[in-house]
């Protein structure tokens, strides 16, 4: 198969992860709002994915061992599983889904800030804009009706911290990925936020009520689809584009946060919303053009 469809391969899957990943917002916060504490939740949520993808994995890769990569997929199950749901889903409890999803759109600018700044890399003037364009968007999306002055202050901030630990989980798994089977170290990395989590979700026993069936629903499709499915299909897509266009596409998750609510939650869409959306997406989509003419011209030269 060509690079350059592989890429875009990639590149549809990326898209479908993260729309599932906005809908988690609105699984979360139903789970969230109904009483359940914010690391009991991310531990029924792993514990459930681990108990998915164990007997996948032993069965189709015979094993889970990561040999000498071992410590560097403990190190990404703590930064973006253990850490992360730690800051989003206490961010979660303090402002809306929808604005939470929203402030992730900061993702592509970390990433970004990193590369020019500690990596010392030049970025093309088109990847500039991509970025720019797609602050925009979130820019319109944020000015309609979930301004910074509408939710928690401290919510925002758990959820600029999440933001700080997923782009260090973008930058961190790909050469993991490359070097490893992309089943296995997804398990692996469920096994170990089970681990890592336990000992947080045991410290809220206290506020541990009965769990609703509607509670059960939103944890299954937490595990099954958002963790389960969507970081193994994560895991293979990021091996084949670019870490920065892989952050952009993070901007897809306010999207579907925001028509989930609003087909879900019964929250309105302005035009202005709606603007911003279209504008993230294109965004997403002229960044991956650009890369991949950028390495059509390379190849041909």
């Amino acid at each position: 198969m060509k690079p350059s469809t592989i890429k875009v391969q990639s590149l549809f899957l990326l898209i479908f992860v993260n729309i599932m990943w906005g809908l988690s917002f609105i699984f979360s916060k139903t789970a969230l709002s109904e009483g359940m504490p914010a690391m009991t939740l991310a531990f029924l949520r792993y514990a459930m994915t681990a108990a998915i993808l164990v007997p996948v994995c032993l069965y189709r890769e015979g094993g889970l061992r990561l040999g000498r990569h071992a410590p560097r997929a403990l190190l990404t199950a703590l930064l973006g599983i253990t850490v992360y749901y730690h800051f989003e889903y206490s961010g979660l409890q303090r402002t809306t889904a929808s604005a939470a999803s929203l402030i992730l759109a900061l993702v592509p600018m970390m990433t970004l800030l990193y590369r020019a700044v500690i990596r010392h890399e030049h970025l093309s003037l088109p990847r500039w804009g991509c970025v720019m364009l797609s602050l925009l968007g979130v820019y319109l999306i944020l000015r309609a009706d979930f301004g910074l002055g509408g939710t928690s202050l401290s919510g925002n901030l758990f959820m600029i911290a999440a933001c700080l630990c997923w782009t260090g989980y973008i930058l961190l798994t790909p050469p993991l990925m490359r070097a490893c089977n992309a089943l296995r170290v997804t398990t692996w990395q469920s096994l170990a936020a089970v681990v890592t989590l336990a000992p947080f979700a045991l410290a809220e026993h206290r506020s541990w009520t009965p769990i609703s069936a509607r509670s059960w629903l939103c944890i299954f499709l937490l595990a099954a689809i958002c963790s389960a499915l969507c970081y193994l299909l994560y895991g293979m897509a990021i091996r084949h584009v670019d870490s920065l266009t892989v952050s952009l596409t993070i901007n897809i998750n306010p999207i579907a946060a925001c028509v989930a609510g609003a087909l879900l939650l019964h929250e309105s869409l302005s035009g202005s919303q709606l603007a911003g959306g279209a504008l993230i997406l294109l965004c997403v989509l002229a960044d991956s053009l650009w890369q991949n003419v950028s390495s059509t011209s390379k190849n041909q030269a």
